[in-house]
């Protein structure tokens, strides 16, 4: 049985996902194929426009037989933990062979030598590395720059590349896991940051056309599939959450806020001081930010202080299922022989990190204008 493993956030599903979904199993020749999606908050720290629920509805809308939620503590996180998330769920499942991923590259010998450099680094990218940092650029930028010194055969502009960098943390996570997942490279297409809506638009693209025009015309855009789950579906608007935000971090101390985990060398003391001069997330994000503390980052912290968080060791013990569609039964049987928790009934949990993805659900539906008791009330779908 061959079963490929894509890990996504699909806010929301669009045309260039379809074209990687159609093009992973074609690659990989797959009988299954599994989507881990992330929670309701993104990897970047800000809300997802569309549910979990409605996310997930598309994925098996457009094709996937299994969705599975990642726990928010890893959704919510930078990329090393983000993927560490995705492939720690896709490897404990016991029955994955293959994981997709686009990429602005399909050199996978750039990505695996990239991925092996940060699992075990020479003595050139540790002095590279902490160079950079004493000249105060970001982490992100630093090892960048440490890379590039130690791996010059790799295209330097690749190693700034978001696909790239996240591909590269997949493959690390593999190395990390002594996973034996194959890795099968999509070439992605368009520019992951671009508001383009021509050929395959962004994600962002899709989101700033919908908060303009909650009616824009989605054809070439989105499969027929997603919009039907989109025309119906209640968004979560910008800057929703923002003034709970700003309530939540008044309240905090310098020390609580110093135990966020993107928080550090005093960043506490400089979201303290701006926060009493803004009105907005967006205000407090670009008062902070600096070289070395980059918007996402700052945006990331800001979400870990509103909802909370959780040690930062281990894999993910869980994951949830969201959905599934028929002909995946047998797969589901193959995945509990190996016995990873797949959890339906949130309610009866008791786990630190699943209370943390509950809370963050009933903040999303908050910020959406629908009683927080809407995230207990979402049911397993089943197509």
């Amino acid at each position: 049985m061959k079963v490929c493993g894509i890990i996504a956030e699909y806010d929301p599903f669009h045309e260039g996902h379809l074209h990687q979904l159609r093009r992973a199993r074609e690659l990989t020749q797959a009988d299954y194929m599994v989507c881990v999606l992330g929670s309701a908050f993104s990897q970047r720290g800000d809300a997802m426009m569309f549910s979990t629920q409605d996310r997930a509805r598309m994925a098996l809308a457009n094709g996937f037989d299994l969705v599975l939620g990642m726990p928010y503590s890893f959704s919510c996180a930078q990329a090393n933990r983000f993927a560490v998330g995705g492939v720690g769920i896709l490897h404990q499942l016991g029955v994955v062979t293959h994981q997709s991923f686009g990429c602005e590259t399909t050199d996978l010998k750039a990505l695996s030598d990239t991925a092996r450099m940060l699992h075990a680094p020479d003595a050139v990218f540790k002095h590279a590395l902490k160079q950079a940092l004493e000249d105060g650029h970001s982490f992100a930028k630093a090892q960048g720059l440490a890379m590039a010194a130690s791996l010059p055969q790799v295209d330097e502009a690749l190693l700034s590349a978001p696909n790239f960098i996240l591909g590269v943390s997949y493959l690390r996570a593999h190395l990390e896991l002594g996973s034996t997942i194959t890795p099968a490279v999509v070439l992605r297409q368009g520019d992951y940051h671009s508001r383009d809506t021509g050929g395959f638009a962004s994600a962002s693209a899709v989101r700033a056309m919908l908060q303009k025009n909650p009616e824009a015309d989605l054809n070439g855009i989105c499969p027929q599939k997603s919009q039907q789950v989109i025309r119906q579906a209640v968004i979560h608007p910008p800057g929703a959450l923002d003034k709970a935000l700003l309530a939540r971090l008044r309240d905090m101390s310098p020390e609580t806020l110093r135990q966020v985990p993107e928080i550090s060398e005093g960043l506490e003391d400089r979201i303290k001081k701006a926060l009493r001069e803004v009105t907005s997330r967006a205000d407090l994000i670009n008062q902070v930010k600096t070289r070395r503390y980059p918007a996402a980052r700052i945006s990331r912290a800001l979400t870990q202080a509103l909802i909370g968080t959780q040690p930062r060791e281990g894999l993910p013990s869980y994951a949830r299922l969201l959905g599934f569609s028929n002909r995946a039964k047998p797969l589901l049987a193959a995945i509990t022989q190996h016995g990873f928790p797949l959890v339906d009934r949130p309610a009866q949990e008791r786990r630190v990190d699943m209370r943390l993805d509950m809370k963050a659900e009933e903040l999303w539906y908050l910020g959406s204008g629908q009683p927080m008791k809407t995230a207990w009330q979402q049911e397993m779908i089943r197509l």
